[in-house]
C-alpha cells in the first residue's frame, strides 16, 4: 500500500499542478484527494489493506474529478 500511496500523490500533485491550482493549496488536496488515484491504480484489488470504504471513495471521487475537470 505504501508504494500505491506515494504514486498516487505524485500523479494527484501533477493533475492538480495541470489545472492550475494554487501551490500553496496543492499538499492539502494531495492529502484529501491521493485515495481517489490510488483506487484507480489498485483497479479493485487490495494487495494489502484497504482502509477507505466504498462510499468514502466514491464521494471524493466525485468531488475530485469536479476540482479537476469542473464542466
Amino acid at each position: 500500500m505504501r508504494q500505491t500511496e506515494q504514486t498516487a500523490r505524485e500523479i494527484c500533485a501533477l493533475d492538480l499542478r495541470a489545472k492550475g491550482i494554487a501551490a500553496d493549496a496543492i499538499a492539502a488536496l494531495v492529502d484529501r484527494y491521493w485515495p481517489v488515484l490510488a483506487n484507480e491504480i489498485r483497479q479493485g484489488i487490495a494487495v494489502d489493506s484497504w482502509p477507505f470504504a466504498a462510499e468514502e471513495i466514491d464521494r471524493l471521487t466525485r468531488e475530485y474529478r469536479q476540482l479537476i475537470d469542473p464542466h
